[in-house]
């Protein structure tokens, strides 16, 4: 999760007389995961959250499932492009919000211009806009002067690393209106009524023509900032690459404790360009090799297992898009000679249900495991570049991607007649879902006579403990270890014994069913033999009738 969506969600919960959002229109720009959204409509807020197509299933499964019967409103999710057709979209005529929030939506890329032309269009006058904020490179510092020059600014929180503004619209609009209340108390009702409309649509369309003005103008400055960087990029990228070879070589931690927050200036809104320019020097003191230093960090995690280094690109969109920790805890048992002895997975098939980012899917290949990941649809994109970028080269067989949805069409997707697999991993499949009789019934489907199911979850939930009892009573199985407070289980399929008593019972009835139909055979042959015998025995009795009437006739 997002350090600075936290950090903004634990400002709103703490600080409900400053920022009341109860019974407000509030708007989040940027809002992935969805966790400002939720806290905001826990709040009381009528909350729209809003983020790109892709993002949107994912928010509003994570919206429904915390807010559904706690909160006043119910929370929508909309697609925004940022700057695109936003009078379109969303006309500032209909759509007037008390509260904008945004967190962490300035980082590395492209449409900072376009960020700030939206923030623009949806703070109107009487609007809020809260940005939470922390600072990683030199086009942020960038954006927050644009920032300031914009909006009338105020800070809020900062806590040395993630800072928190409060931001309202400069535009005079207000100004107007207040000129054209004092014209009407000076002046008759009818002359004041007329010469407030010359003097607002006049105003209107020099505010108009100004803000294109500016829009243009400020997109110009920043896409020239940018022009400017992508050289200075360019010119240095030899240093760089041998920089960043190095800082691949380590770890997260080591990262965390260099990694140095960056001063941005005080927490005056109206600061002088003096403070503006010492604010600048500051950050051009930094060597240029702290740039790719934060740009590899966020988002990617770096493990060492069987020797070899794993990169992992984690994502913000949904739970399987960043790595769990019952993951780390079989790659970790995998890694060691006891584990590989009790899991043998070289040239074994291996089916793994919520690959997720795809560490342990990585872990499983380099093993030399024959796998197959499986996953929702929007999770494979990001699991496959992970599992290719980790293994190719230095794998013994081709690893295979497929979507997969628990409890649905299973005998379709995956026939048991056709995938049998020697294994099937699953790692942290128990959490907060409404899936766990589908995830239960997936497990079944694949976990054949022949098949080992190993499965990994950390208790977090007291339903995860009616979870075990179920998998418990579905499966024969033991507690293989416990480590870093994550549960490991073994189980393979009660139709074993089962399966052998019903073949035999089967074997049995077909044996007696054969012999019953000999019996039955005999008995019909015997049968049609006492009838033929009788009626032979029958038609020479009434011959011998026949003859001795005849005799008497005679």
């Amino acid at each position: 999760m997002v350090l600075q969506a936290l950090a903004l969600c634990r400002y709103l919960e703490s600080n409900q007389e400053i920022v009341d959002l109860h019974d407000k229109v509030v708007l989040e720009i940027g809002a992935g995961t969805g966790l400002v959204s939720i806290v905001s409509s826990l709040l009381g807020a009528w909350v729209t959250a809003t983020d790109l197509p892709e993002v949107l299933g994912n928010l509003r499964s994570n919206l429904s499932r915390n807010t559904r019967g706690r909160s006043r409103y119910m929370p929508q999710a909309a697609e925004l492009f940022w700057g695109c057709k936003l009078d379109k979209t969303f006309p500032r005529s209909v759509y007037k919000y008390d509260y904008v929030l945004a967190a962490d939506v300035v980082y590395h890329h492209d449409f900072l211009a376009e960020l700030l032309v939206t923030m623009r269009h949806f703070c109107q006058p009487g609007t809020t806009l809260l940005w939470a904020n922390r600072v990683r490179f030199q086009s942020d510092l960038v954006f927050t002067e644009n920032f300031r020059k914009t909006f009338n600014i105020s800070l809020l929180e900062d806590n040395g690393e993630i800072k928190i503004y409060s931001a309202n619209v400069k535009e005079e609009r207000g100004e107007v209106m207040e000129e054209g209340l004092k014209m009407e108390n000076e002046m008759g009702a009818e002359e004041s009524k007329n010469l407030k409309e010359l003097k607002l649509d006049s105003k209107n369309v020099e505010l108009q023509q100004r803000k294109l003005l500016t829009d243009a103008t400020l997109v110009e400055e920043m896409k020239e900032v940018e022009r400017k960087a992508e050289l200075q990029d360019e010119n240095q990228e030899g240093t760089e690459d041998d920089e960043m070879e190095r800082l691949n070589d380590v770890n997260k931690e080591t990262f965390e404790m260099e990694e140095k927050p960056v001063e941005i200036g005080g927490e005056d809104a109206d600061r002088n360009s003096e403070s503006h320019s010492t604010e600048k020097d500051k950050q051009q003191d930094y060597p240029r090799s702290w740039a790719p230093t934060i740009y590899y960090m966020p988002g990617k995690e770096i493990y060492h297992f069987l020797g070899q280094k794993i990169i992992i690109q984690e994502s913000l969109d949904s739970y399987g898009a960043t790595v769990w920790p019952a993951a780390l805890a079989l790659c970790k048992l995998l890694d060691t000679p006891e584990g590989r002895q009790q899991i043998h997975l070289c040239d074994k098939s291996v089916l793994e249900l919520g690959a997720g980012t795809g560490l342990l899917s990585a872990v499983v290949t380099l093993l030399g495991a024959k796998l197959t990941a499986t996953d929702l649809p929007e999770i494979l994109g990001n699991l496959t570049c992970n599992l290719n970028r980790n293994t190719r080269g230095r794998r013994r067989h081709e690893p295979l991607i497929a979507e997969l949805f628990w409890g649905h069409n299973l005998e379709e997707t995956f026939p048991r007649s056709t995938n049998h697999y020697d294994y099937v991993l699953a790692t942290d499949v128990v959490y907060h879902h409404d899936y766990l009789t589908e995830l239960l019934n997936t497990m079944r489907h694949f976990c054949s006579p022949g098949t080992t199911l190993v499965w990994a979850n950390k208790v977090r939930y007291a339903r995860d403990l009616d979870f075990i009892n179920d998998f418990q009573k579905c499966f024969n199985s033991s507690l293989l270890t416990e480590r870093d407070e994550v549960r490991i289980y073994v189980a393979t399929s009660r139709e074993t014994e089962d399966a052998r008593e019903e073949k035999a019972t089967d074997t049995e009835k077909s044996h007696n069913g054969d012999v019953c139909e000999d019996l039955r055979e005999i008995q019909r042959k015997t049968q049609n033999d006492e009838v033929k015998s009788s009626q032979s025995s029958l038609e020479e009795k009434y011959e011998e009738l026949q003859d001795c009437k005849a005799s008497q006739d005679h």
